[in-house]
């Protein structure tokens, strides 16, 4: 094993394995597992439930994921994310949507954990939680980025009792350690008895109780009728590379329509220090959007994507009326800067990405949206809620409209690449709407720059403020500012305090000739690891 660290980004190489994920611990878990014979889809729900337990702002047991596998030469994606509740009342005002008891989707991770380990896991379910049920009772040190989520969200925390109880009331050691004996309690009972004790038993009745108690409409019928996806990824070639990316209700398919604007430029000829590069991956950005929105919606809406499908293209690639409407929206700049500035806006997320010598890999990308999701937890179970429902559009016209059992646009965008039918690049951050455009910057710089993926992930980018602004890096050069300026994009130099707007690229290449580097992106906690 190779490991490197600089100010910007932390490596390591492997020949058998290759991890990285949001936090030490749950990295440390998955190589644990992997090291007693698991495979990559043990050590991955291992490090995701080691995750719930370390930074339970960003995800939770009350939250959802998308999982992409690439297993034995095909390409799989399980959406676990959750619909409305059945009784949701129509015509929610936005603030409703967007947090308390009212703005909570049906919680669909532990779900999709279940199946994706009866499909493909090798170790028994119990052994998968041990590192985060000692790490709730025992306690974890708080990490900079909870810190900073305590500090931001007191007061939202302060106002729920469960919150109070669960979170507040629990910090120790002058606000250093949190310790969550609810949640190892859930997690030992979930360990025990399996997903049947979430969504048909005590957790999930306790659960819906409190929700229900602060007047949410979660009911133990939605958790009874709540199943995964499994979905068939869709594709885009770009350069000979093959980019896969869960399907909607998923924003991933932004990532493959920016991608799609890109492929006619010659980036040879141009530098990666010039303002064109960056006014290229903007334009793309504002356009892929302007296209994309009217697809961006619960998976059974958008069975539409396969029946618009022109000539004999298979149903996996990206629908050719989605890559003409980019034509349509180029000399658009007013739809595409109002479809960009709708887009919701989020940094609690975590995820793991795991890959192994046979050229296999996993990822999953799992949150409860914003910081502390809707700011309802259970006392009795340690459960957060999530406030997923906030991706609902708020015009009735909309098929992303809020109705009951529907499921929400959904940022979370998890990106797998090949490459001559291998896999080449497992890519994922968090950073919520922001995640297709940091992932597009990431590949870009690879495949048409030549840079390693540490290099890829450290250079400055671009991205989106809370109010859709465009917003740069620190370091890009103050020339490159005034060239985009001039050229009419309203850019914005970030501030220290604006370094979540950037994500934080967690990714594994993997060579031909088989070695994998693993990189986590220091933007925000992050922790590579490999053997």
């Amino acid at each position: 094993m190779e490991e490197t660290k600089d100010a910007a980004v932390h490596t390591v190489r492997g020949r058998q394995y290759a991890v990285v994920s949001g936090h030490t611990l749950a990295t440390e878990s998955a190589l644990k597992m992997l090291k007693a014979d698991g495979n990559i889809v043990d050590a991955a729900i291992t490090a995701a439930a080691t995750l719930c337990s370390a930074v339970p702002h960003a995800c939770g047991l009350g939250g959802d994921c998308f999982i992409l596998l690439h297993q034995d030469g095909e390409t799989y994606s399980l959406n676990g994310s959750g619909p409305a509740p059945q009784k949701l009342p129509l015509n929610l005002s936005r603030a409703e949507l967007s947090d308390g008891p009212l703005s909570c989707s049906v919680p669909g991770m532990v779900g999709a954990w279940a199946e994706l380990h009866q499909q493909f896991g090798s170790r028994p379910w119990a052994s998968l939680f041990e590192p985060a049920i000692d790490l709730a009772e025992n306690g974890v040190t708080l990490a900079s980025d909870l810190i900073n989520a305590f500090k931001a969200h007191q007061s939202r925390l302060q106002a729920d009792p469960g919150c109070q109880q669960v979170f507040l009331s629990s910090l120790s050691d002058n606000g250093k350690v949190l310790y969550q004996p609810q949640l190892a309690q859930t997690l030992r009972q979930l360990a025990a008895e399996g997903r049947s004790a979430f969504y048909e038993g005590e957790i999930g009745q306790q659960v819906c109780e409190a929700v229900q108690a602060r007047g949410g409409v979660l009911s133990p019928a939605d958790l009874a009728a709540y199943s995964p996806l499994w979905m068939q990824p869709l594709q885009l070639e770009y350069r000979g590379h093959v980019v896969c990316v869960p399907p909607p209700n998923s924003y991933a398919m932004l990532m493959l329509l920016q991608l799609a604007a890109l492929a006619p430029q010659d980036f040879g000829q141009i530098a990666w220090e010039d303002a064109d590069r960056l006014c290229l991956l903007m334009t793309a950005a504002r356009q892929a959007t302007a296209a994309a929105v009217p697809y961006l919606h619960d998976p059974f809406i958008a069975a539409e994507l396969k029946a618009n499908t022109e000539g004999d293209a298979p149903n996996t690639a990206v629908p050719a009326q989605l890559l003409q409407q980019l034509q349509s929206v180029a000399q658009d700049s007013q739809k595409a800067n109002e479809a960009f500035r709708q887009l919701p806006r989020s940094n609690g997320t975590a995820l793991v990405a795991i890959t192994d010598e046979r050229g296999n890999g996993i990822s999953i990308i799992q949150s409860i949206f914003t910081p502390f999701g809707s700011h309802v937890a259970d006392s009795k179970t340690g459960v957060l809620l999530n406030n997923r429902l906030m991706g609902f559009s708020s015009k009735p016209s909309d098929p992303n409209f809020a109705r009951p059992g529907q499921r929400p646009a959904h940022t979370l965008s998890p990106a797998l690449v090949l490459k001559d039918g291998r896999l080449r690049f497992l890519l994922t951050t968090p950073g919520g709407s922001g995640q297709t455009i940091t992932l597009v910057q990431v590949l870009s710089n690879m495949v048409d720059y030549g840079l390693s993926l540490p290099e890829a992930i450290a250079r400055p980018r671009w991205s989106l403020d809370l109010d859709g602004n465009l917003l740069l890096e620190a370091g890009i050069p103050t020339e490159v500012v005034a060239a985009l300026q001039q050229a009419q994009l309203d850019v914005l130099v970030a501030k220290p305090e604006h370094r979540f707007f950037f994500g934080s690229a967690e990714c594994i290449s993997v060579d031909p000739d088989g070695l994998m580097t693993a990189v986590a992106d220091y933007r925000r906690n992050a922790f590579a690891g490999g053997f």
